[in-house]
C-alpha cells in the first residue's frame, strides 16, 4: 500500500452536519450501497488473507468515483 499525503492544515475530517452538509447530500441511487459494501468486503477479505491492498483500493476508487 501506498503512503498517503498530509491533508491541508485547515482539513476537516470530521465537518459539522449542518444546513450545507444536508444541501449537497442525496441519497443512494439503486444498487450503489451493494456496489461499495462489495468492494469494501474484498479490501477487508484481502487485508485478512494478507494480500497486497493495491488492487482492491484502486477498484474501491474507481467505484467511489462513479458515486461523486
Amino acid at each position: 500500500m501506498t503512503a498517503r499525503h498530509k491533508p491541508p492544515e485547515d482539513y476537516d475530517e470530521n465537518p459539522a452536519l449542518d444546513a450545507d452538509f444536508f444541501a449537497r447530500a442525496r441519497p443512494a441511487a439503486p444498487g450503489e450501497a451493494a456496489r461499495l459494501r462489495a468492494v469494501l468486503k474484498r479490501i477487508v477479505e484481502a487485508h485478512e488473507e494478507g494480500r497486497s491492498l493495491d488492487e482492491e483500493i484502486a477498484t474501491a476508487r474507481d467505484a467511489l468515483s462513479g458515486v461523486e
